[in-house]
């Protein structure tokens, strides 16, 4: 590799910054008006989507919901019914997950 290139981070790496934002929004939670809760866990997902994508992971709706979380944490900041926007991402999210290959259908064996 030249000295140009650039190394995508491990997952690894990108996982335990997650779980280190993870930490502290929950803690920060604790100080935090309530309404901040839905939005941290709003902003946990588009963070793993992003991981997701930048592993190679293309779907076509999977970055359809990833953009709409992106809009919605970083677009102009207007006045937002928050239960209507989680209902429509979670029952996007669900339905692009039954009706895709992103996930194994069956329990992966267990050796034993």
């Amino acid at each position: 590799m030249s000295s140009g290139e650039t190394t995508p981070w491990p997952v690894d790496e990108e996982l335990l910054l997650l779980a280190a934002y993870l930490l502290s929004s929950g803690r920060g939670l604790l100080d935090e008006p309530q309404q901040y809760g839905p939005f941290r866990c709003i902003d946990a997902a588009r963070r793993v989507l992003v991981m997701l994508r930048d592993r190679g992971v293309a779907h076509e709706e999977l970055a359809s919901v990833q953009k709409q979380l992106e809009d919605f944490m970083c677009g102009p900041m207007t006045p937002r019914d928050l239960p209507a926007f989680l209902d429509e991402v979670c029952g996007r999210f669900t339905v692009l997950l039954r009706d895709s290959d992103l996930i194994q259908r069956t329990a992966p064996a267990v050796a034993g």
